[in-house]
């Protein structure tokens, strides 16, 4: 019976193993890849600043990352400068003991931005959920860019994020941007942002 036991809780073990799996990948399945004019409709705000703090804890029993930013501006205006925009994203950063021997292992699922102190980024905040107040990127990882040594790139290099652009009325410098995969210019990527924003009006 024991025997008969083990290996009905190793069947259940490898049965759960490979619903996760099938899960998360279902989940970057669902991840839809967005243009950046898409982006920029999709957002409520788009925060360009300095990511100054990063936790994680719980809210009415579902994780949470709380994330800050100082704002050093805002193309859609909604935000003022020099301020600290402050909001909570689904998830814990890392696995956490819960102190009775169980370990909760609700983290940042994948697809969604993931923040660092420190980090300059230009962020798409797509509006908050209406129950919890939770929030997090438009396009969820598509959506957060890290500007480094003047380029700006998101999770995923930037792949797919000036597919189907209208290349109308743009000048060679963002023309380059559509013919160089990759991390951008974060000077001309920001203010072909502010451009969209006022041609999506």
């Amino acid at each position: 019976m024991q025997i008969g036991k083990l290996f009905s809780r190793i069947s259940w073990l490898a049965a759960f193993v490979a619903a996760l799996a099938l899960s998360t990948t279902a989940h970057a399945m669902k991840l839809k890849n967005q243009n950046l004019k898409e982006l920029v409709v999709a957002s409520d705000s788009i925060l360009m600043g300095n990511v100054t703090k990063v936790t994680d804890g719980f809210q009415d029993g579902l994780p949470f990352t709380e994330v800050t930013i100082r704002v050093g501006s805002d193309a859609k205006k909604k935000v003022a400068e020099d301020s600290e925009y402050t909001f909570r994203q689904f998830g814990l950063l890392k696995p956490r003991s819960m102190g009775n021997g169980k370990v909760y292992l609700g983290v940042t699922p994948e697809g969604f931005a993931k923040w660092n102190e420190g980090e300059q980024v230009v962020a798409f905040m797509y509006k908050k959920a209406g129950v919890t107040g939770f929030q997090t990127t438009a396009g969820m990882a598509q959506g957060k860019f890290v500007i480094t040594e003047d380029k700006a790139a998101n999770a995923f290099n930037n792949f797919g994020l000036f597919n189907d652009m209208d290349t109308a009325g743009m000048t060679p410098e963002e023309q380059n941007m559509l013919t160089n995969p990759g991390a951008v210019s974060s000077a001309v990527f920001v203010g072909y942002v502010g451009k969209l924003v006022e041609e999506t009006k």
